[in-house]
């Protein structure tokens, strides 16, 4: 049994690739038609409740509970790579206040967890991220051999990388801005030896190849945290890093996600006084023109019948 219920879940009554489960929408003929067309994602995904409704692109049943803290740290590249593959899903935010009480249920007693619409919670950011790559339709996201890309999200989600997320989003912003630098170039050193050797394998503009697979994001966050914390990171790693960071930020499903999640210096991400709390480090949002996030499938979509 679906464990999201009809309340929260008002009945969407698109359909891609066959019939969305939505038997509550046929009985009660709330079910609509494809005439119009899809919200665009930014307006359907809300990212500042405790608990948020997320329908990236194609409304549909949600897969899953994404539990994580009000920052931008190991959940990003979750976040990112639901909404690159278009799954809507839950978010539910806990603040640090309730992980006391909340962190004996989960297994492994870490954040972030996933619970599938129909399975148990389970942890670790790059098992979620393999896991939503394989209920996903995106061509390449999961790739036959997945070393690779397990390899790579791996590495986005140990030390040095995950000193970077405290420095940004609890440390001060002072303290922040003096150590820095040298946790920046610890980094760099890491990209250099683990991930640059793959980049050098590829043919295409994605560690993926000409699609992007979910190591790319776990990769791209962590570059994405460093340029945030030190303005010079792609300078720094060369022109073959910056043509790859700009190919991920240019895809329009994460041109839409990072429209629409809490702004960095707004207040509502990360802890009081921290770079990411206080500063506008997000920079100009790219525009979204012409964007379907149906990828098309909307015009061929029919009704229940």
């Amino acid at each position: 049994m679906s464990r999201h219920s009809f309340e929260f879940y008002e009945p969407v009554g698109y359909y891609q690739r066959g019939a969305i489960e939505d038997r509550t929408a046929v009985e009660l003929g709330t079910h609509m038609y494809v005439s119009e067309p899809p919200p665009p994602p930014e307006k359907c995904t809300p990212r500042e409740q405790k608990i948020s409704r997320c329908t990236p692109g194609y409304p549909m049943w949600p897969v899953g509970e994404l539990v994580y803290f009000p920052v931008r740290a190991r959940a990003e590249s979750l976040k990112m790579i639901l909404h690159y593959a278009g799954l809507a899903y839950t978010l539910k935010t806990v603040e640090f206040s309730e992980w006391g009480e909340l962190k004996p249920t989960v297994p492994n007693q870490c954040l972030p967890a996933f619970t599938p619409d129909e399975g148990e919670m389970f942890c670790e950011t790059a098992d979620i991220a393999k896991y939503i790559a394989s209920i996903s339709t995106k061509p390449g996201l999961l790739p036959a051999d997945p070393t690779v890309a397990m390899k790579l999200m791996l590495m986005s989600q140990e030390k040095p990388f995950t000193s970077v997320n405290p420095m940004l989003n609890i440390k001060s912003k002072e303290d922040a801005k003096k150590e820095g630098p040298a946790l920046a170039k610890e980094c760099y050193a890491v990209l250099k030896k683990t991930a640059e050797p793959e980049m050098s394998k590829i043919a295409g503009p994605y560690f993926g190849g000409k699609t992007p697979h979910f190591g790319d994001f776990g990769v791209w966050v962590a570059v994405d945290q460093l340029v945030k914390l030190e303005p010079k990171t792609l300078d720094t790693l060369g022109a073959s890093w910056k043509a790859w960071y700009d190919q991920i930020a240019s895809l329009k499903p994460v041109i839409a996600y990072l429209a629409c999640r809490p702004a960095a210096g707004s207040g509502k991400v990360g802890m009081p006084g921290s770079m990411m709390y206080e500063l506008p480090l997000d920079g100009p949002k790219a525009e979204l023109k012409d964007y379907d996030p149906t990828g098309g499938a909307a015009a061929g979509a029919v009704p229940v019948s």
